[in-house]
């Protein structure tokens, strides 16, 4: 794993008297980068098992002193998720177009229901695996 290599780099720039906040600066450049490159694609995948895998780089690497802060692929994925998908219902975005349309509004009944985050429409999921692409994520998760 590639990850494993750069944190030996880390170490061995430590042990050559590197900074702890310039470690940290390389950690985030070397490390998270490598981790969330293409995540929303991804991420959707990711079993528990992995994500535990994932978090155990970020505890292994804040005890050996290379971050100064630990993180959370949770939150990580949360964070990633969110800005692409308010970039992508830009109508001038690559991936609008995989959206669903917008849901319409019936001036027949007005329900008094809570505001969603997005106006639309949910498709019908049958399977797992698409609930899980990064699209139908969003607009379940976000709802």
């Amino acid at each position: 794993m590639q990850v494993n290599q750069r944190l030996y780099l880390l170490s061995l720039l430590q042990s050559s008297g590197l900074q702890r906040f310039s470690l940290h600066l390389l950690f985030n450049a070397l490390v998270i980068n490598k981790l969330t490159y293409a995540l929303p694609a991804y991420a959707g995948q990711l079993t528990v098992d992995d994500k535990n895998r994932i978090n155990a780089i970020s505890r292994k690497a804040m005890r050996s002193g290379l971050t100064l802060t630990a993180f959370d692929i949770d939150t990580i994925i949360d964070k990633s998720d969110r800005k692409l998908f308010r970039q992508a219902t830009n109508p001038g975005h690559s991936l609008h177009h995989l959206l669903p349309p917008p849901k319409k509004t019936s001036t027949y009944r007005s329900y008094q229901l809570r505001k969603r985050q997005h106006p639309y429409l949910l498709p019908t999921v049958q399977y797992s695996q698409f609930k899980n692409c990064y699209i139908n994520r969003c607009l379940f998760k976000y709802v």
